[in-house]
């Protein structure tokens, strides 16, 4: 009986040492891998109507558009606008002729005319990110969760004059990124 366990003791220092002094389990062992695709991505209804304004006239939109974190991340948003025919955007009250502005603010309900500022809230045609100040009101556009909605509001402020009296489009772009 001695030696039979001697020879398997020897018979086990030879396949350690052919094997290079590893053991090889008879089991596999598995790592599970997940992974998700970052997707950034918004949405906004509209359009919104300001309907006829007088010259020099600022109008809040009387409803809001609502602005959606369709994406699976966190988002922050920047906003610019696109100019209509031969009107110009100003961050600043319109002074000459064919000059508007138009300013937005995430707000839960409709803000004041007055509770929009130039400096925080004009638009431009550069692409803007929103901060605990640019575009706030009650609600930022910084660090939106997943699924969250803000509302966002518009003033218009009209031209002081202007050759152009028939209906203009202007585009808002929201874009998303993460954070």
């Amino acid at each position: 009986m001695q030696k039979t366990i001697k020879a398997l003791m020897l018979l086990a220092a030879v396949a350690l040492v052919s094997t290079g002094g590893q053991a090889w389990g008879a089991n596999p062992a598995t790592i599970s891998v997940t992974v998700t695709i970052q997707n950034l991505s918004v949405s906004a209804s509209g359009p919104i109507a300001f309907g006829t304004v007088i010259a020099s006239s600022e109008t809040v939109s009387g409803s809001a558009s609502t602005v959606t974190n369709d994406g699976n991340v966190t988002e922050t948003y920047s906003l610019s606008l696109t100019n209509p025919g031969t009107w110009t955007a100003v961050q600043a009250a319109p002074s000459a002729a064919e000059e508007y502005a138009l300013l937005a603010q995430f707000n839960a309900t409709a803000p004041t005319a007055v509770s929009f500022t130039y400096l925080n809230h004009a638009l431009s045609t550069t692409s803007t990110a929103s901060s605990g100040t640019k575009f706030a009101g009650d609600q930022t556009g910084l660090s939106v969760a997943a699924a969250a909605t803000r509302s966002l509001w518009l003033r218009f402020n009209a031209p002081t004059s202007t050759t152009v009296t028939t209906q203009q489009t202007i585009t808002v772009t929201v874009t998303a990124a993460a954070g």
